[in-house]
């Protein structure tokens, strides 16, 4: 899952505007497509396949982490650590 060092980061210089206008890139999965990535990761441990779905779901991943604002944390930060519990969801999977 080398893959991931290549993921767009919220960062303070760039601007969570810019990172959000980042992950609109990659395509949401339709189910089916989900599904079949999945079965390779399992199946044939593919990083590609694995890197698709983290990628798929980064939007997801943001808006989640949009709720917690208002407790204190650096919105970057919050951002950051959903990624990384998209990456060990996969890893998990």
């Amino acid at each position: 899952m080398s893959n991931y060092a290549n993921l767009p980061a919220p960062t303070p210089e760039g601007g969570l505007s810019r990172y959000m206008q980042e992950i609109r890139k990659f395509p949401m999965l339709d189910p089916e497509e989900e599904y079949m990535l999945a079965k390779r990761w399992v199946e044939e441990q593919d990083t590609q396949a694995a890197h698709k779905m983290v990628t798929s779901h980064l939007r997801l991943a943001a808006k989640i982490a949009m709720g917690y604002r208002g407790y204190g944390l650096p919105q970057a930060e919050v951002i950051s650590e959903a990624n990384v519990g998209l990456m060990q969801a996969v890893k998990r999977f």
